[in-house]
C-alpha cells in the first residue's frame, strides 16, 4: 500500500473514531446531568431527530441511526480496504453506487412521506453505504497516481 493511501487511510479512520467518540461521551454526559443542548453541536453533521437516534443510557445519542452507521461502516471499510486491497478502483465504484442505492431509497421514500423508515433499516442502509464508501475512497487514492501514468 502507497504511503498516500496509508496517510489517508489513517485522516479518513480518525474522522468517525472523533464523531462516535464525542457524540458517546455527549450521550453519556446528557444521560448524567449536563443540559440537553450539548446535542446542538452535533447539528452541523446530522439532523440528531431523538426518535431516529440510537438510545444508550435511556438518552438518545445526538447523531441519528444511519449517520451512526454511516461512520462505523466508514471505519470498517476503511479496514477491510487495509485486509484485502486488491479489489480495483471501477468496482468499488460500482459497488458503493450499489451499496448507496438502499439508503437513497430509503432516505427519499420517507422524505415524500410514502413510509417511515425504522432505526434497524437506517442502521443497515447507513451501514452499507458507509462500508462501500470506505473502501472505494481508499481505492481510488491507491489507484490514482498509476491509472495517470498509465500509457494510452
Amino acid at each position: 500500500m502507497r504511503r498516500e493511501t496509508r496517510i489517508a487511510g489513517a485522516v479518513f479512520a480518525g474522522i468517525p473514531i472523533v464523531i462516535l467518540s464525542l457524540a458517546v461521551a455527549c450521550t453519556w454526559a446528557v444521560a448524567h446531568g449536563a443540559s440537553p443542548m450539548w446535542r446542538l453541536a452535533f447539528r452541523f453533521l446530522c439532523h440528531g431527530i431523538p426518535h431516529r437516534c440510537l438510545t444508550i443510557w435511556g438518552t438518545p445519542m445526538p447523531i441519528c441511526a444511519r449517520c451512526t452507521a454511516i461512520y462505523v461502516g466508514l471505519f470498517i471499510g476503511l479496514a477491510i480496504f487495509v485486509l484485502a486491497p486488491w479489489l480495483n478502483e471501477k468496482t468499488a465504484r460500482w459497488a458503493m453506487a450499489i451499496g448507496l442505492t438502499p439508503m437513497a431509497v430509503d432516505g427519499l421514500t420517507q422524505l415524500v412521506g410514502l413510509r417511515e423508515s425504522t432505526n434497524s433499516l437506517r442502521l443497515a442502509t447507513g451501514a452499507a453505504a458507509g462500508l462501500t464508501f470506505g473502501y472505494w475512497i481508499l481505492s481510488a487514492i491507491e489507484r490514482r497516481d498509476q491509472t495517470a501514468r498509465a500509457p494510452s
